[in-house]
Order: structure tokens, then sequence, then C-alpha cells
């Protein structure tokens, strides 16, 4: 959601922010209205993105470590959302790729554990610093 929130920046920018998710094209629809996102969600069942940007799976400690699970809760409290059920693999951590036009990497957050997600402005300076 604080990407949605953002996406005006990413806009002023020259950024394009899309979101991948390891689902079916049906359960990206579903969580782009559920969530009520304007931006493009693509679907990657296979996880092939995933592999090819370095996102590793996590283990026990990565997924229920009490420092994840207390991030977990203190943001589904700030951001006034709570966790529904997992579309996929429950133990695939994410990431935040920058890719300039030309589709070379500039920026790259993957993911050390369920509570480590890149913050809205670091990407955001990773876009403007691409599109100079």
């Amino acid at each position: 959601m604080q990407l949605h929130r953002a996406r005006s920046e990413f806009d002023r920018a020259g950024g394009n922010l899309v979101l991948i998710g390891q689902a079916t094209p049906r359960h990206a629809a579903h969580f782009r209205r559920r969530q009520g996102i304007q931006l493009p969600v693509l679907a990657d069942q296979d996880r092939v993105s995933y592999d090819a940007a370095g996102a590793k799976s996590g283990g026990v400690l990565d997924l229920f470590h009490p420092k994840v699970v207390a991030k977990g809760a203190l943001t589904g409290v700030r951001e006034r959302a709570i966790q529904t059920r997992t579309i996929g693999d429950a133990n695939q951590l994410g990431g935040a790729l920058v890719i300039a036009p030309g589709g070379k990497v500039t920026w790259s957050h993957m993911s050390k554990d369920a509570g480590d997600n890149a913050a809205p402005e670091d990407i955001l300076a990773a876009v403007r610093q691409a599109v100079t």
C-alpha cells in the first residue's frame, strides 16, 4: 500500500511502478481489486522473476523470528492492514528493483527476512538517479 500511495511521486520522477506476485493472473486481478490499488500487478506463478532477481526462499527464522513478527504486527497496525491468505510459496521473500530504460538493473533490494522491505523513499531516490 505504501507504493500505491506514493505512485504520483514515482510518476513525477519518471518511474513506472509494477508489482509482481507469485500468483495466477486471476489471483493477481483479485488482489488488485481487493486492495484497491491502481498499479499493474503481474502474475508469475512459477516465480521465474524471483529467481532471476535473486530473491531467496526464507527459512523459519526469516519468517517467524520474534523481531520479524513484531515488525509485521507494527506495520499492520500502522498501515491498518492485515496479512490475508498467502498464494504460492509462503517462504518466498521478495524485493524491489529499479530497471532503467534499456533493461539495466540500477538498484535492488532483496529481502533478508519477511520484515525486510525497501522503503518507498529509497526506491524513489533510486528511480530519480536512474532517469537522470
